[in-house]
């Protein structure tokens, strides 16, 4: 098959997830893959010199290759992004004539997602939508009306959405989905790369002054408005032992905030920012905790994502507290080994109770055994496959 894929995102310099993991999983099956980006953080002058479309390494899979288009616009900020709301739709169907996709995938909502389905519709493509998130709750906007009008246009018009976990897809259905044209897809991941060395973690711990004998709690992630952190760096700063360090890696909106909170609760000492870390070094920083954590509140837009984060810190072999959230409840279940607290706040008092455990060590291979069960590659990627297959060969 000839696969289009569609984000309003960068996919250069994105943190690696499933955006680039089904395209270039499905170029080394043998599909012609293709992508269109939004150059979200380039200067105009950097756009000058980015070609309209060029072939590119994979990140995931450097041995595989796809053709990347980048449409024109002013700049990768927010009026570049307005200015692509309106001429991104004769652009997107001269890549579609060029490309000619027996499939399109499209990960988009208000920046190109809705006008992708118009050309689709015209040109006689078939669109699968690839339902993440709630759109327009990512970020607090005065936009958020309209991009929850895109996707319920989305929603009601595209040939198909795959949802990545149950509560996403009830949340996709509330909104005007068909249910005959909706199913779950799982995201892959890609376990063996979240293995490491004792040696990589005793060198990480070096670099963060972490001693070997600490107990660690580790957050890896964006820091955003709903994160959580918050309340996590008060019950820390609360209820701190001797020999615990909270580890903080990712970066975000709120940075500034949880500086400025670690310092006011004296407690920089145990403490550390890590910055956002390359995908390749994920694993030695994941390495340094004694348990890992999603404090995220408990809303609309948490309770249907599925935070990529769990199942990271699951393939990494640690036992994982997060707040209660429909996503994660309904793919897991109520009995898995993940443990579930009602609030932010009680995060960090699970994760204390955890230090403690006799077995640690036990719960952290079984979250290793669920992800290979209902996240390894070959089934993910083949099941997406065969989604789009049955799209393809399928009546509209």
């Amino acid at each position: 098959m000839r696969i289009l894929f569609l984000h309003e995102v960068n996919y250069l310099k994105k943190p690696i997830f499933e955006m680039h993991e089904f395209p270039e999983h499905l170029a080394a099956l043998g599909h012609t893959v293709g992508f269109v980006q939004f150059p979200e953080g380039e200067s105009r002058a950097s756009l000058a010199e980015t070609p309209f479309e060029q072939q590119v390494q994979g990140r995931v899979l450097t041995s595989q290759s796809l053709t990347l288009y980048t449409p024109r616009t002013l700049n990768g900020g927010f009026i570049g992004r307005l200015l692509a709301v309106v001429t991104f739709k004769g652009s997107f169907q001269r890549i579609v004539q060029d490309f000619a996709p027996d499939v399109v995938v499209s990960f988009s909502v208000p920046t190109s997602g809705w006008q992708a389905v118009q050309v689709c519709k015209k040109l006689d493509v078939p669109l699968v939508f690839r339902a993440l998130d709630v759109s327009h709750k990512i970020r607090k906007s005065a936009l958020s009306p309209l991009i929850k009008t895109a996707e319920k246009y989305i929603y009601k018009n595209a040939d198909w959405v795959s949802a990545n976990n149950p509560a996403m897809l009830e949340y996709c259905l509330s909104l005007g989905a068909q249910k005959p044209k909706g199913s779950v897809e799982l995201p892959p991941l890609d376990i063996s790369h979240f293995e490491t060395t004792e040696a990589n973690t005793a060198k990480v711990q070096a670099q963060l002054e972490i001693p070997s004998s600490a107990n660690v709690c580790l957050y890896m992630g964006s820091f955003f408005y709903f994160s959580g952190l918050p309340e996590l760096i008060a019950a820390f700063a609360k209820n701190r032992q001797e020999h615990e360090y909270l580890i903080l890696v990712g970066g975000g909106d709120q940075a500034a905030e949880l500086r400025n909170l670690t310092a006011q609760h004296e407690i920089d000492a145990w403490v550390r920012f890590a910055g956002f870390v390359s995908f390749k070094e994920l694993p030695q920083y994941l390495s340094l905790a004694t348990v890992a954590v999603n404090p995220m509140h408990r809303s609309i837009v948490s309770n249907a994502a599925f935070p990529n984060k769990v199942i990271q810190y699951m393939a990494a072999k640690l036992p994982v507290v997060s707040t209660r959230l429909d996503g994660l409840v309904q793919t897991f279940g109520e009995d898995s080994s993940l443990v579930y607290v009602d609030s932010s706040e009680g995060v960090y008092h699970a994760a204390q109770k955890l230090y403690a455990s006799p077995g640690l060590a036990k719960i952290g291979e079984s979250n290793l055994k669920i992800v290979k069960q209902k996240f390894s590659i070959d089934n993910a990627v083949k099941t997406m496959e065969l989604r789009l297959e049955q799209l393809n060969g399928g009546s509209r």
